[in-house]
């Protein structure tokens, strides 16, 4: 060895075995913190967690005593050792501070921004975890980010010196969830989702609700096919906990077909069994009266979202001819005697701005008391702007919605969410917005709300630091901070879940009106049609690798399984059934194909029966029967699936669409079975397989 080298490794190990030997003082793997807080300073050594203890004393406010416990469940479930009581402040090894008592939740006064609820700063040296916050909000939320501080289990369990200030962005930081249109989720699931908000610091859960509330004077509304108001409140109670305002987001005009296709109601509708309500009608604000007194009564948010948007109904009978009806007027109309009457509630009303683009000079109009909301899905700055800008033409205080794309896809579009998420985001940061609202919807029913999860965190770790993360490195982040135990696994499972899906829209959703609700459309569609065969043919490339990534991200899902938590199980196999969905929507174009060309190719090419009704119909390996298989054993996988996250309402009709899948199969392969019977075995066809067996549902 040379002499310098010799010194060189003399010196590295030297310095190597005061490291190892003082390994307190070595600064930890800084940890990725989502949000990323204001101000971060880390220290040289860390804490180790197994001695600590706190004082939670008998006084505590029970937002106090709830934050503080989480905080003792958080350690105590690493290092698995209950968390020591302290005999007093001055002895315990974490401290808090907090300066204001209430303000729990966001109230209307913080419109102005002027407020620091929610604000925390957290200590952590040798000795202790000190805490500071104006109310209990900030202490909660000290707390969150103390859990991903943490690393190692047992007495390993250490947490990082450090000094952190923080404070939102944003004083509204809200989610929707659609309980309208899909499947209605179970109470369980309903916690697990205000737990995992309260994680990334979400303060408004927008419960979108068109008749799914169950209303007194109602009976058939809802019925089964709803929430109790004992469950409503149930789910108020919970999300007070954790520092979610639970808001009601109602249509009072339109988006109500499940009530006026009633015949009880349906002369309340301006159409004919359709979705609107008729505000020339008496009976029509009579009704609602009676909604907004139970709908205030329930819910004690301060706020209230009204809908109003998408009321195409009105304007097309109106543009139709009838002269008696000015769809405009109407909306004002309408709005203007809603915002009266909730007033008389004290509550802040907000409402969708869509039909200013039917109504350009609808905004300066608007009641001066409602806050428009500004929704947009689409990553695009053109079509944001188009709504954004006639709201600050006005000069008015507005929210902003993106959405998750997981309405027209079995797994949302990631970079289009992604995109919508952001540039909404900036647009909103740029011009001042009160707060930011997003949205997961269910309109076509199939897919699990679970798959939303990834985007509905990048939202709100975008609402508190005014910015959306790294879109490059925030599924890895996130995989890593919610699977601890498979983080790997799941990473690989995200990322092939995305590129599945960004091939599978290259092939499917052309024949449908607006993006993203492309591919869930035309995955079910007949693909022996010819429009299909010939669209496979162009796309066959890009349906094989959505068929190889979506396996890549099952076979994740799979050894996810065997490393993840308990309690993570059911969410690993919903994402499992819907990778197994997208490789069976891919499959079943390509199997088309390909017992379409087996059959042509022999038949009309080579003028020779080639083993081919083997190769389509053989019981256990056959192309018509592997569809087949699939098709059975992904019904109950998806069953088990829609059971662990929904109520039943609307399984049925879900199950529906694999049995009339498997028919297709097991038809086709009884119509082949049946030519090679009726026929000499060597037989040669002089008809295209497509047009001999016209495959149909």
């Amino acid at each position: 060895m040379h002499p310098i080298q010799s010194a060189k490794t003399i010196k590295f190990l030297l310095v190597f075995t005061i490291l190892f030997a003082f390994g307190t003082t070595v600064p930890a793997q800084k940890p990725v913190l989502l949000p990323e807080p204001e101000s971060v300073q880390y220290g040289q050594g860390n804490l180790p967690l197994q001695n600590l203890s706190v004082h939670i004393p008998a006084s505590a406010s029970p937002d106090i005593r709830f934050a503080l416990n989480e905080l003792t469940k958080t350690i105590s479930l690493k290092t698995g050792k209950t968390l020591r009581k302290a005999a007093s402040a001055q002895s315990a090894s974490v401290i808090y501070t907090v300066k204001e008592n209430g303000g729990e939740l966001p109230s209307v006064s913080e419109i102005d921004g002027s407020r620091d609820r929610e604000k925390y700063s957290i200590s952590i040296n040798s000795k202790r975890i000190s805490i500071s916050a104006q109310t209990s909000a900030g202490l909660f939320y000290a707390v969150q980010t103390i859990r991903q501080l943490i690393t190692g289990t047992g007495t390993e369990t250490v947490i990082p010196h450090v000094e952190i200030s923080d404070s939102p962005k944003l004083p509204y930081r809200g989610m929707m969830m659609d309980f309208a249109h899909g499947g209605l989720l179970t109470m369980d699931e309903i916690k697990k989702q205000i737990d995992f908000l309260a994680e990334w610091k979400t303060n408004q859960y927008y419960f979108y609700n068109e008749v799914s509330i169950e209303l007194d004077g109602f009976p058939s509304v809802g019925f089964k096919a709803g929430y109790a108001k004992e469950q409503i409140r149930t789910v108020i109670a919970y999300g007070k906990e954790r520092h979610i305002d639970v808001i009601p987001f109602l249509n009072l005009y339109g988006h109500l077909h499940e009530l006026v296709r009633n015949e009880k109601y349906a002369d309340l509708a301006i159409g004919k069994y359709g979705h609107e309500l008729d505000p020339r009608n008496p009976g029509t604000n009579a009704l609602l009266k009676n909604w907004i007194k139970q709908y205030t009564d329930l819910f004690p948010s301060p706020f209230i979202h009204v809908g109003f948007d998408e009321t195409w109904e009105t304007k097309r009978i109106a543009d139709d001819g009838d002269i008696k009806i000015n769809s405009e007027e109407l909306w004002l109309k309408q709005l203007t005697f809603v915002q009266e009457e909730l007033r008389k509630y004290g509550k802040t009303v907000l409402a969708w701005t869509d039909m200013n683009n039917y109504y350009p000079d609808i905004m300066k109009k608007l009641p001066q008391e409602v806050i428009p909301v500004i929704w947009e899905y689409k990553p695009d700055t053109a079509e944001i702007n188009r709504y954004l800008n006639p709201v600050l033409k006005e000069k008015k205080d507005f929210f902003i919605q993106p959405a998750v794309s997981g309405w027209g896809h079995v797994y949302p579009d990631a970079a289009y969410t992604y995109d919508n998420i952001d540039l909404c985001l900036q647009a909103g940061m740029k011009n001042q917005t009160l707060g930011f609202i997003n949205s997961v919807w269910t309109d076509p029913v199939e897919p699990f709300v679970r798959s939303s999860w990834l985007f509905m965190a990048y939202g709100s770790i975008g609402a508190w630091q005014g910015k959306v993360p790294d879109k490059n490195t925030f599924s890895d982040h996130y995989a890593a901070i919610v699977f601890p135990a498979a983080g790997e696994e799941m990473k690989e499972a995200f990322s092939k879940m995305a590129l599945a899906g960004s091939y599978l829209n290259k092939c499917l959703g052309k024949n449908t009106n607006g993006v993203p609700r492309g591919t869930i459309v035309e995955s079910w569609s007949n693909p022996f049609q010819p429009y299909y065969l010939k669209n496979t043919q162009a796309h066959f490339e890009d349906f094989k690798n959505a068929r190889k990534a979506s396996q890549e991200a099952e076979d994740a899902c799979i050894l996810a399984l065997k490393k993840c938590a308990e309690k993570d199980t059911g969410w690993i196999h919903s994402l499992l059934v819907s990778a197994r969905l997208v490789k069976y929507s891919a499959t079943r174009f390509i199997w088309a194909k390909t017992i379409c060309d087996r059959w042509n190719e022999s038949m009309l090419a080579k003028k020779k029966n080639d083993f081919v009704v083997y190769d389509l119909t053989y019981p256990c390996h056959g192309l018509l029967v592997d569809l087949m298989d699939e098709a059975g054993e992904l019904k109950e996988a998806y069953r088990q699936s829609w059971l662990n996250e929904y109520m039943p309402y609307r399984l049925n009709t879900m199950l529906g669409r694999f049995d009339v899948e498997y028919g297709l199969w097991q038809k086709l392969s009884l119509k082949v079975l049946d030519y090679r019977i009726q026929n000499d075995p060597g037989n040669v066809s002089k008809e295209r397989f497509e047009e001999l067996f016209k495959p149909d549902f």
